[in-house]
């Protein structure tokens, strides 16, 4: 059984998989209503739209509090603790977006697919855009996976240079023993990292 926190952020998780509530339960009678007037507007994404209060939706829905709420905790529920899994996710789109870092220059690389996913230190070269960024060697130095809609987007960070497992090793170390600031841990390259923990020929 789900610990469910609080009825709001289950409405939220619902706006960020909108596309898959609706394909399953978008014209099922008893959450249609609700539905429709969640969905209806960006309520994410639009900063000047103020997100609806639980009584206020139980006002203009003309639903009670405690049937709104219990409603929506048993969709949330066949979502996530239906020990049947008669709902099944499908995020059939995908998006690759490359960040770029190389000292202070930056630049993101967005791409529809790839027939094979880099992991972490992969050398990647990227020579078109050196005019943009100073160079074209980079290597893969962390990866990470979001799910929002139908889509699922990898976000691969790329540091300029050659992957070394030390390096990274003590990147990591550094940022757990609080040798380096977590912001420094995302700016430093390579070289200043050297230069900052005094590692090889910097000591």
């Amino acid at each position: 059984m789900l610990t469910f926190y609080s009825t709001k952020r289950a409405i939220i998780d619902l706006m960020i998989i909108k596309e898959q509530v609706i394909r399953v339960y978008g014209n099922e009678s008893k959450y249609k209503v609700i539905l429709d007037f969640i969905f209806a507007k960006d309520y994410l994404n639009d900063d000047d739209l103020k997100f609806p209060t639980m009584k206020e939706i139980s006002e203009t829905l003309n639903i009670k509090y405690s049937q709104l709420s219990k409603l929506i905790k048993e969709l949330y529920y066949k979502l996530f603790d239906d020990e049947g899994l008669d709902f099944v996710f499908d995020f059939g789109k995908v998006e690759l977006i490359f960040f770029v870092h190389y000292f202070d220059n930056y630049a993101q690389i967005k791409c529809k697919k790839l027939n094979y996913l880099p992991i972490v230190g992969d050398q990647i070269g990227f020579s078109f855009i050196q005019a943009k960024v100073g160079t074209g060697m980079f290597y893969v130095d962390s990866i990470e996976h979001t799910f929002e809609g139908e889509t699922q987007r990898i976000y691969i960070t790329l540091r300029s240079g050659y992957y070394n497992s030390y390096l990274h090793y003590r990147r990591q170390k550094a940022i757990e023993e609080r040798e380096i600031d977590r912001k420094d841990f995302y700016s430093m390259s390579d070289y200043e990292l050297r230069e900052e923990l005094k590692i090889g020929r910097y000591r």
